[in-house]
């Protein structure tokens, strides 16, 4: 029985590393994030947009991820009720264009475009 002791402390301190490892990460994905972040995914969720109405998950998965960003977003830019508005479009299961533009004002603002339109450089 004693051979098994050394087997069980391994495997017992990699499944403890295995854990640190996800907590780690999941701890980087919690954090503040970047006006690039929102920026990028904003306009993933512009990227989605089609016509009036708009029905299907990558709408609303990409709401719900805008949502996250924004809310952790630490800049000069308010951007908690975007994402308050963003989480509860996230949750539903139908919305529309102006619906999204009207709950990302503030984002549009920190981005310097309307949501669709994609990010603009004037030429220099």
């Amino acid at each position: 029985m004693t051979h098994h002791v050394p087997r069980v402390r391994r495997i017992a301190v990699a499944m403890a590393a295995a854990g640190l490892l996800v907590a780690t990460t999941a701890a980087c994905s919690m954090g503040p994030t970047t006006k690039d972040e929102v920026c990028d995914r904003y306009d993933s969720l512009g990227d989605r947009l089609g016509i009036g109405q708009v029905f299907g998950n990558p709408v609303f998965s990409a709401a719900g991820d805008l949502a996250d960003v924004a809310d952790r977003y630490e800049g000069p830019e308010d951007l908690s009720t975007d994402a308050e508005r963003l989480e509860s479009i996230a949750d539903s299961d139908s919305t529309s264009e102006l619906e999204l533009s009207e709950a990302t004002r503030n984002v549009a603002v920190l981005c310097g475009h309307q949501l669709g339109s994609g990010s603009f450089s004037p030429p220099g």
